[in-house]
């Protein structure tokens, strides 16, 4: 089994993740998300969860950064999933404008306008001011 809901309290759930092995011990990896609300909000999330894990794209909650997710993001999903030159493309972004400007900002705290700040930065040229839209 992938994960599993066990009830908290009256309007509380535990979202029980197995995230994999550890490559040194062997033990099995788990990740506990909590969700308030109803069983089925718990299960809807369960879902989503799993896609992540599927897509490569789960972020265990904590003081990770941007850089270190796409970092591993790079070598564990883009080099083995897609074209090299599509994989090659997508590093140049990564190291040439998101690492410098976003990377030591934790996942859990990026906001939209970091990355349309950033955009807006990157692709304008010299001299010409943004127009609101």
């Amino acid at each position: 089994m992938r994960g599993h809901i066990t009830k908290r309290s009256k309007d509380s759930y535990s979202i029980v993740l197995d995230v994999g092995t550890d490559p040194i011990t062997g033990k099995r990896k788990q990740q506990r998300v909590s969700v308030k609300g109803t069983k089925k909000n718990a299960e809807k999330r369960l879902s989503e969860l799993l896609h992540q894990l599927d897509d490569g794209i789960f972020v265990k909650p904590g003081k990770s950064t941007l850089s270190e997710f796409l970092e591993r993001w790079l070598k564990e999903y883009a080099w083995p999933n897609l074209s090299p030159r599509t994989a090659e493309g997508y590093e140049y972004i990564i190291r040439r404008h998101l690492i410098p400007a976003l990377g030591n900002i934790p996942l859990t705290q990026i906001k939209p306008e970091h990355l349309q700040n950033t955009i807006q930065k990157s692709y304008q040229p010299a001299g010409v001011t943004a127009m609101a839209v």
